[in-house]
């Protein structure tokens, strides 16, 4: 093949995956079909992620390798489902935050320790953290028996925040009696319980239901995630005390990886890292329209003193104890590299603050 039929495939490609604008395209005769999940809607980043992603894919292999992208539950309905259909071939490419990926490695729920993140710059700069990510990528394999391979470390909507439909909260104390809403992560249970709340796990795409029939009072979501679902037409009250950044994390079955050509391998890590990128900065714009949703529906927003937080900060103190008593060795060695990449981001920041604000 000429270099010049290639660039010729690479642009038919890219046109027609601009097209396609992510709708489902009769791949060409002998090409490779990824299937690629992810469980929320249309409105989601990841939806923005997956779109560039198949554009990247398709248009640098010129069609050798086609993505279609399946949104909500049309091939599994959750973390421990999905990741079944990856070990099956049904799935190739999932994302699963912290929470869902401990369903293959437990340990990973470490980085939902409560309060660990200070702010979005060392967020983003410790999930993008080399070092880290390549220790979780090679803990994923060892744990899924060589299944399961880590792509890309990202974020899926920022802050999580209390919010519910009863009362505004300022401090813990009003966390006790409501029943929120969490994923089947202990972790993040434990952090309701430890506030005097009931938790309780419910499917992602059974939770507006769940609100509208007091199943539960309130979820620990952020606040795109909250308007992309409508929750805001069952709740009024947010307190913005992130407690925990939501990471997220891109997976693909690793014998599918495996089966594509090295320059093919190479162009799905990249567009991975391009899928990472694309969230990262898609976050904040989505963020603006979802703060105005929630406004114009009505809802308060409660920003923490910093004697409060502290008070948050201080409930939320035994989980990390908590945390490395049930994990043992894996729970201090997945600690120790997360609070590491911590560290690093935090120095980052700090350098590049003290050099312009000198």
């Amino acid at each position: 093949m000429t270099a010049m039929t290639k660039l010729t495939r690479a642009r038919a490609a890219l046109l027609g995956s601009a097209l396609a604008l992510g709708g489902a395209m009769a791949a060409p005769l002998g090409a490779t079909e990824l299937n690629l999940v992810f469980l929320a809607n249309e409105e989601d980043q990841e939806y923005d992620a997956a779109q560039v992603f198949k554009n990247y894919v398709e248009s640098r292999t010129g069609g050798e390798v086609t993505v279609n992208i399946f949104v909500g539950a049309q091939l599994c309905g959750s973390a421990n489902e999905c990741f079944e259909a990856m070990r099956a071939g049904t799935v190739d490419l999932y994302t699963a935050t912290a929470g869902g990926a401990a369903a293959i490695y437990p340990p990973i729920q470490g980085m939902d320790v409560p309060y660990a993140l200070s702010d979005d710059r060392v967020a983003e700069l410790t999930l993008k953290d080399t070092d880290f990510t390549n220790f979780v990528r090679d803990r994923v394999l060892e744990e899924s028996n060589e299944a399961i391979l880590l792509l890309a470390m990202t974020q899926t909507g920022g802050w999580r925040h209390f919010a519910n439909k009863e009362r505004e909260i300022r401090t813990p104390e009003d966390v006790a009696g409501l029943r929120f809403r969490t994923i089947e992560s202990e972790i993040q249970q434990r952090l309701v319980e430890e506030m005097g709340g009931s938790p309780t796990p419910i499917p992602w795409l059974e939770v507006y239901s769940a609100l509208q029939t007091g199943v539960v009072d309130g979820t620990k979501n952020s606040i795109s995630d909250i308007a992309n679902m409508n929750f805001d037409e069952q709740m009024g009250y947010i307190t913005l005390d992130g407690h925990a950044y939501m990471a997220s994390m891109w997976f693909m079955s690793n014998d599918t990886f495996q089966g594509l050509t090295p320059e093919q391998q190479q162009i799905v890590l990249d567009g991975g890292a391009l899928m990472s990128t694309v969230q990262f900065g898609i976050q904040p714009r989505k963020e603006l329209d979802a703060w105005e949703q929630w406004i114009e529906s009505g809802g308060e927003i409660y920003n923490p003193t910093e004697e409060e937080m502290d008070m948050f900060r201080e409930a939320a103190a035994p989980i990390r104890d908590w945390y490395l008593e049930e994990f043992g060795e894996a729970g201090e060695e997945f600690l120790a590299e997360f609070e590491s990449a911590v560290q690093r981001a935090e120095e980052q920041v700090e350098s590049d603050r003290g050099s312009a604000m000198r």
